[in-house]
């Protein structure tokens, strides 16, 4: 009992369990022992304490890089005074040297894959895709299909997350109010993106790390693509059967791809072959050959700013612009009340206006005195919240929001023109040129929400409008600082808390115990399976960096299992993965937890049915 008392609280603190002996070249071969000291007890509970906070992101909007960055910092304090404690000054700073490289390399690689994905989302490339796949009329089983074999075949080189969200917008664009089917599709997209990744070095940071440091060598990823189909087919076609065949509405929709797209595509495969290149042919780091890439992205941008006719205009620094104001008051006002957001919207920077169930304004700030150059007092009373924008009556966006068949007016008003909003519940975003504003006219972006009451009942709706005029003038060229600058920097930066965590707190020692157990008494094909339950619960990433840092004896064949069984692992759950959090951030209310759950055991048999064909197949590698 105590044993297995021990083994579930280890597996539980995997992500602390890092530095096997003998696993970097300047580190010490041999640790001292630090698991009993109050050192080695601070950092690990640094450490949960921070990490406690990461599953909690959406609730409690503390982005996951904060508390893993101050856990870092903290975490190799305490390794540095265990050291100088015993007269040691150099162990530390070779210990941290060493994390800090591993981090860089993959931190240059994933800047360079994240600016080329950003790229092409800037020349509509994936929107074209989405287009084109809303507009062909198909049957919502047949989309259901396609868009989960669309994810496994995407999210090799696009990754997941990004594969997850471009599929989402699908499923949700032609699905609408059919939630059952919103929901059953995005689980699809979740398991297919997670089981696409995993036989790809590019699907996913776990598999990244796992070809960085030499344990598979790019085409041996492909000896685990026919268990990761498995993985994702077997939850599919269970699911299949609780998909209808009906055909929904076909929405009109075409995007055409801007100047450059096309090559820009090409240019990103030329990319991954030079990283690749780099790496097994001429023994460089794949980061160094992804930074080339970047390089050929680079001169190619110079190209099309000269297409665009900007050869005197150099490109903003990293991106820089005027911040939305929409989004920061969206934010100050995510959670409050009804009785709460009329004391604050006066305060607000952006323009906003609150009607009550009659569509009566309550509420019209300074903010929006100042843009319309209308006074409160000649609005608030009135139903005339349309006047500054529409030359005759209509209903605004918040009009519509208190409406219940709100998709029908939305078509009806808004067609092309909207999306739905991830900063508040039940709110949608609507961009659009109005004449009337102004004296040339100009861009603004709407965001209506409706309000509730403490009882969750109804009150009324709020609506804030912004000028995005000069963005909307930007957004036209492309930029590649501003690309750089859109990439995942929270995601980058929590990888950063992550891998100094683990280093510092695997110099402590706490290594031993659990590798022994997991991957001597256990044997590594039960330690690995485990390793990709325990992903659906903690992150993937601290799991694949315990591992790697644990550095066990095993064959060829346990490592491709590792590898696939911490990126399809995930799947278990829709906490499990980045692609089932951004989608439960997108289908807000009809994708969730509990619609994820209610299909684990299908996604558990695909699980199992994956780890048995890998034992099959691969038998030569065990």
């Amino acid at each position: 009992m105590k044993k297995l008392l021990f083994v579930s609280l280890a597996l539980l603190l995997a992500p602390v369990l890092a530095w096997a002996s003998g696993g970097g070249g300047t580190v010490h071969a041999e640790l001292i022992d630090f698991t009993k000291t109050v050192y080695g007890y601070l950092g690990v509970g640094l450490f949960v304490c921070a990490y406690a906070l990461v599953p909690l992101e959406n609730n409690i909007h503390l982005r996951k890089s904060k508390p893993v960055l101050l856990a870092a910092g903290f975490i190799w304090i305490l390794v540095a005074l265990a050291y100088l404690e015993v007269g040691d000054i150099t162990t530390a700073h070779q210990a941290i040297q060493h994390s800090m490289l591993e981090y860089a390399e993959l931190f240059l690689f994933l800047l360079a894959a994240m600016t080329y994905i950003n790229a092409m989302e800037e020349r509509n490339v994936f929107q074209a895709l989405r287009a084109y796949l809303v507009s062909k009329g198909f049957s919502l089983r047949t989309l259901f299909w396609i868009t989960g074999l669309l994810s496994f075949l995407i999210s090799p080189v696009a990754d997941n997350l990004t594969t997850a969200l471009l599929m989402g917008t699908v499923i949700m664009a032609v699905g609408g109010d059919n939630k059952k089917f919103v929901a059953l599709a995005c689980i699809n997209i979740v398991v297919a993106a997670n089981a696409g990744g995993a036989f790809s070095p590019f699907g996913d940071i776990t598999t990244l790390m796992v070809w960085q440091k030499g344990k598979v060598a790019f085409h041996e990823f492909f000896a685990i693509f026919l268990p990761s189909l498995v993985n994702w087919l077997v939850p599919a076609i269970c699911m299949n059967f609780a998909v209808e065949k009906s055909i929904p509405k076909v929405l009109d929709e075409k995007v055409e791809m801007k100047y450059g797209a096309v090559a820009m595509i090409v240019l990103f495969i030329l990319t991954i072959i030079t990283a690749v290149s780099f790496h097994n042919f001429l023994h460089l780091p794949p980061a160094a050959g992804m930074m080339l890439g970047l390089g050929y992205l680079g001169f190619f941008s110079y190209h099309v700013k000269r297409k665009e006719g900007r050869m005197l205009f150099y490109d903003n620094i990293l991106g820089a612009r005027k911040k939305s104001t929409a989004k920061t008051s969206l934010s100050v006002l995510q959670g409050k009340t009804h009785a709460q957001i009329t004391e604050l919207i006066e305060e607000l920077p952006t323009a906003a206006f609150i009607l009550n169930t009659d569509h009566v304004i309550t509420h019209w700030n300074r903010a929006m005195e100042l843009l319309t150059g209308v006074p409160a007092n000649e609005r608030i009373g009135t139903k005339e919240q349309w006047k500054p924008f529409y030359s005759e009556a209509r209903p605004s966006l918040a009009d519509v929001v208190l409406e219940k068949g709100v998709k029908s007016l939305i078509d009806k008003f808004y067609h092309g023109k909207h999306m739905v909003n991830n900063f508040l519940e039940s709110a949608h975003d609507v961009s659009d040129f109005y004449a009337n504003v102004g004296d040339k006219g100009t861009w603004l972006s709407f965001t209506a929400a409706p309000l509730k009451d403490e009882g969750g009942q109804v009150v009324g709706a709020i609506e804030t409008i912004e000028d995005v005029n000069e963005f909307q003038s930007e957004r036209t060229h492309f930029d590649i600082m501003e690309r750089i600058s859109r990439a995942e920097w929270d995601t980058l930066l929590f990888f950063y808390g992550v891998t100094l965590c683990v280093g510092g707190l695997g110099q402590f020692g706490y290594l031993h115990l659990v590798s022994s157990f997991m991957y001597g008494d256990l044997g590594p094909t039960i330690a690995n399976s485990l390793v990709g339950v325990l992903s659906a619960i903690v992150d993937n990433i601290p799991v694949m960096f315990a591992v790697l840092k644990m550095d066990p004896v095993m064959s060829h064949g346990q490592w491709l299992l590792v590898t696939l069984t911490a990126g399809v692992g995930g799947s278990l759950l829709s906490i499990g993965s980045a692609a089932g959090v951004a989608l439960m951030g997108t289908a807000r209310g009809v994708y969730t937890f509990g619609a994820h759950l209610k299909w684990a055991p299908v996604i558990a048999l695909g699980y199992v049915a994956s780890i048995l064909v890998h034992l099959l197949i691969n038998a030569s590698l065990m």
